[in-house]
């Protein structure tokens, strides 16, 4: 019994852990194959964070074009605890972080055609590549 319970809380203190960490592990992939970060925070049951995981996120097409410029992770705002820079209102929101400080650099709040959303992402890599500043 003592093991089981041992084993219980080595379990739930890792998974806490893992949840505290998971920025940080995406993070170091993006500086490693120089990418910006794409964090896209839903709400559960969220009908727009729905559309757009599947006219997006879960189409192969679409996916892998935003693949080739960021590091994208989805999350459930409630699954996970966000730095306070990174909370957000609406949802979907999805938030392009920079992989040095994971600072935002630019935010896109409710849904968005698939058209319209990946040219905004590949607007926001350019101007980011090149250093510039990204208006609106």
């Amino acid at each position: 019994m003592k093991k089981c319970l041992s084993l219980l809380v080595v379990l739930f203190v890792t998974a806490l852990a893992l949840k505290a960490d998971f920025l940080e592990l995406e993070r170091k992939k993006a500086i490693e194959e120089g990418k910006l970060i794409l964090l896209s925070v839903e709400k559960e049951g969220c009908p727009y964070c729905l559309k757009m995981q599947k006219e997006i996120f879960s189409d192969p097409q679409f996916n892998q074009r935003v693949l080739q410029q960021y590091v994208h992770v989805s999350i459930i705002q409630n699954d996970f605890d966000l730095p306070e820079k990174l909370h957000v209102k609406y949802f979907p929101t999805n938030l392009v972080l920079a992989p040095s400080d994971l600072s935002v650099i630019d935010e896109f709040a409710g849904y968005m055609t698939p058209k319209s959303f990946l040219e905004l992402l590949d607007e926001v890599s350019m101007q980011s590549k090149h250093g510039g500043s990204i208006s609106r």
